[in-house]
Order: C-alpha cells, then sequence, then structure tokens
C-alpha cells in the first residue's frame, strides 16, 4: 500500500497548507505556485506539527521554535543558532487529478487510470463520506450488486428480483474488470418502469472503482470512488458521477440521491468485522461474489497481508 496513489482530500479543500495522514504517516500538503509539495508533517526538533505554522516566502515555518524549511523540505535556519545545520524533511508523493490530492509514501507502482469521462460529461463531486468500517469491505461494498434488492430497496434493487445471472470477470497486475453484471432496478430512468440494467465495473487499483451503465438510447451513468484508508475501520469515500443527459436536473437533487445511497451502505458496513480475509475459506462465497473473489485474489497478490489495514 506504500506505494499506491490514495486520496487526501478534494482539490477545493486544500488551500495553501493541509494535514493528513496516510498509513502512519503524519504529512503537510502545501500548495504554492500552482504546485504541490508533501513533506513530513512534524518538525525532526520537538515534533511540533508544522502545518500549525506559516508559510513565509517559499518557505514553512515551524509554530514551536521557527525553524524554517523550504518546500523541498530542506532545513534553511534555526534562529537560535542563527545558521542551519544538515536536516531534511521526509518528501511524499503528491498530486492532483480528477479533483482529488492524491498521496503516495514511496515511489507509486503505477500512475492513476485515465476516466474518459472526466473531460466531456457532466461531473458532480459526491463526499467526502466517513464510514466506521474496513476500507476494503467499503470498496467490496460499492461493487457487490446482490445486496441492492435488500439494503437499497426502492432505489436500485426490488427483493422480488433478487436473482444475479452469472458474469465474465477477468484479471491482470493492474486491474479486474467485470461486465454484462445485470440487477434488476425498480426505476433506472426515472420512468417508473423497472427493467434489468447491465453494469461494468472496474477495479482500477485496491481502493479506486469505476462503474458505468448505459441505455439503448446511448445515455451513460458512470461513477468513481476511491477510498482513504485512514485506518482498519475508518475510511474515507470521495467520489464522483458522470452523467452525458439529464442536464435540466439540479445537481443536488443527483447528489442527494447518492448520500442516501451511501448513508444505506454505511448502516450495513459498520456492522461488520474490521478485518478482510484474503483466505476464501474464511466467509463463504456464491456465483454472485464471482468479483468479491477475484478481488481478494487480487489484493492477495498486489499487496499481501497488510494488518494495519486489516488485510489478512
Amino acid at each position: 500500500m506504500y506505494n499506491e496513489w490514495l486520496p487526501v482530500a478534494f482539490s477545493d479543500e486544500v488551500k495553501d497548507i493541509y494535514e493528513t495522514n496516510v498509513l502512519g504517516h503524519d504529512i503537510v500538503i502545501i500548495r504554492k505556485n500552482g504546485k504541490l509539495y508533501g513533506l513530513s508533517n512534524r518538525c525532526p526538533h520537538r515534533l511540533a506539527k508544522l502545518s500549525k505554522g506559516k508559510i513565509i516566502e517559499d518557505e514553512i515555518q515551524c509554530p514551536y521554535h521557527g525553524w524554517r524549511f523550504n518546500l523541498e523540505g530542506k532545513l534553511t535556519i534555526v534562529p537560535s543558532l542563527s545558521k542551519k545545520i544538515n536536516v531534511n524533511l521526509r518528501k511524499y508523493y503528491v498530486k492532483e487529478k480528477y479533483g482529488i490530492i492524491w498521496i503516495s509514501v514511496d515511489e507509486p507502482k503505477d500512475d492513476l487510470p485515465e476516466i474518459k469521462e472526466w473531460e466531456s460529461f457532466r461531473k458532480i463531486k459526491c463526499g467526502p463520506y466517513y464510514i466506521n468500517a474496513n476500507p476494503f469491505r467499503v470498496l467490496e461494498n460499492l461493487f457487490d450488486v446482490s445486496h441492492f434488492p435488500y439494503v437499497h430497496e426502492n432505489y436500485l434493487g426490488n427483493p422480488e428480483y433478487p436473482y444475479i445471472p452469472e458474469y465474465n470477470v477477468e484479471i491482470t497486475d493492474e486491474e479486474i474488470v467485470a461486465k454484462n453484471i445485470q440487477v434488476y432496478q425498480p426505476n433506472p430512468d426515472g420512468s417508473h418502469i423497472g427493467r434489468y440494467e447491465t453494469y461494468t465495473y472496474i477495479v482500477y487499483r485496491p481502493l479506486f472503482l469505476y462503474f458505468t451503465k448505459n441505455d439503448e438510447n446511448k445515455r451513460t451513468f458512470s461513477m468513481i470512488f476511491t477510498i482513504k484508508p485512514e485506518s482498519k475501520n475508518k475510511s474515507v469515500i470521495f467520489a464522483w458521477i458522470f452523467v452525458n443527459y439529464g442536464y435540466e436536473t439540479n445537481e443536488d437533487v443527483i447528489r442527494n440521491f447518492e448520500d442516501t445511497i451511501i448513508m444505506q451502505d454505511k448502516e450495513v458496513l459498520e456492522t461488520q468485522p474490521d478485518i478482510y480475509y484474503l483466505d476464501l475459506s474464511r466467509e463463504i462465497h456464491v456465483k454472485a461474489d464471482k468479483l468479491s473473489i477475484f478481488y481478494r485474489h487480487y489484493l492477495k497478490k498486489r499487496i499481501g497481508k497488510f494488518p494495519a489495514l486489516g488485510l489478512l
């Protein structure tokens, strides 16, 4: 997980100084002159948080004893000595994409995937959603359509139509693609005429999910979800909706619908254990869980066990 891009905030949350914690690392993000910098948030002198200090020209000043560091993390002055000593803050990989700020603790294994809808579709920001649940269980829930009839009755599913036909899943080192996932939905387009909708889900990264569905009129509804793993039982979801229709509908109406869906999920997710088992024998699986099974194989190969996040 240390070499994965992980979301920490929406772009509009990061003005000049922003503090976060990623996989146990206290990090300060600085936005200056159109660029982002990620540095250790602890002054090595007495471990005060630099994020409580101030930006002076192109340097950050510790609020405790005034030590100053440039944006590359190099100490420039110790006021009590009237000179500098050879000290450097740890630097972190930071980037901005999809209206989200991302951090990688170590050199990232892969770049973020390209989402074709970003440039041309209407975009609606959703979240952040704070859920006291395991981050891998949260992601699994987001691609698990067999819970729709029960958790999202009359929204995304109907308990009179619980059957999930078999679907196709392919896996590579970088992603999982699941096609032809069909689920009955009572009101998929506002007409209140129920029908089976067909989804494609792509798990691009361990905590980055995309899905899309299209109708016969070439109307497309897509979403991305990415999760900040705060701990093994705390997750933050950042999401975007992409649509190429319904421009007359106020975005708050669309966002409020997604808010409702996530809050319904939250009620169930927070009852689950904070462990996510790679060992398939620890839980029972059925055909509808095919994508979940592939997800566990993918995590086992790409990450392996990661106890700090309950991945065992």
